[in-house]
């Protein structure tokens, strides 16, 4: 017998449990750099999330764009009749005519002059121009403060800062701030009134400036409209708010 075979299954035998030993210490999945290969990649669901976050920014950045440019192009509504309540202009009952931005008007004043008016509306303001039966014209800006109340500036070759201011009274009023009890109310050109109360009875009374005035069993009670034009506070204690108009 050769006497290096010994050392030789030896050497055979060590080999073999060295081998073993280092497939075992490799991971389970497969080769190392398949581990990388096989995470998932963070950079597709970012970039789907940012696009998706920055579509849905865009998309409501301009929806809730889109409504305050509509508001702002929309013209309010003044068409009706409104009453001069005190300035240098000259008591007057002036009765708009709004069709979309376009805007005229019929001028009667109390002393029996008449006029008209042609202006456009912008928004809350009335930009226009006027001419009545003594000659006169000029021209300026109104703008609706509020639902009732109009006013601005106005000149001509005579007048260089005047101004006018107007309000609605014509339409129906609740009496203590009620539904269940409105005065409707009415006026003309003189500024003469005609109240209705919810059970038919009927006063009548005057405009004056920025007072009105109720007549009823001889007596005479005085109406201050408050700035806005939508309160009236009577001298008797009493109060009307506005409920619309006829």
């Amino acid at each position: 017998m050769d006497k290096m075979f010994p050392l030789r299954l030896f050497t055979i035998a060590a080999l073999l449990v060295l081998t073993n030993g280092y497939a075992a210490a490799q991971p389970g999945g497969g080769k190392t750099s398949d581990s990388a290969a096989t995470k998932p990649k963070p950079a597709k669901p970012a970039k789907t999330s940012s696009s998706t976050t920055r579509t849905n920014t865009r998309s409501t950045s301009s929806n809730s764009a889109k409504p305050a440019n509509r508001l702002s192009s929309t013209p309010a509504s003044i068409d009706g009749k409104w009453w001069t309540s005190g300035n240098d202009f000259g008591a007057s009952e002036v009765i708009f005519t709004q069709s979309g931005a376009s805007v005229s008007g019929v001028i009667h004043y109390t002393d029996g002059r008449t006029g008209t008016l042609n202006g456009t509306l912008v928004g809350k303001r009335l930009q226009h121009t006027w001419t009545n039966s003594s000659g006169d014209s000029g021209s300026g800006w109104l703008e609706l403060s509020w639902n009732n109340f109009l006013g601005g500036p106005w000149h001509n070759q005579k007048v260089r800062d005047g101004s006018w201011t107007l309000m609605r009274v014509e339409g129906k009023w609740c009496f203590q701030g009620s539904r269940t009890r409105i005065r409707t109310v009415t006026h003309n050109a003189r500024g003469e009134i005609s109240m209705v109360a919810e059970d038919g009875d009927q006063e009548g009374g005057y405009l004056e400036g920025p007072w009105v005035y109720l007549e009823s069993d001889g007596q005479t009670i005085k109406g201050d409209f408050d700035f806005r034009a939508n309160r009236v506070n009577w001298s008797s204690g009493f109060y009307w708010t506005w409920c619309g108009r006829n």
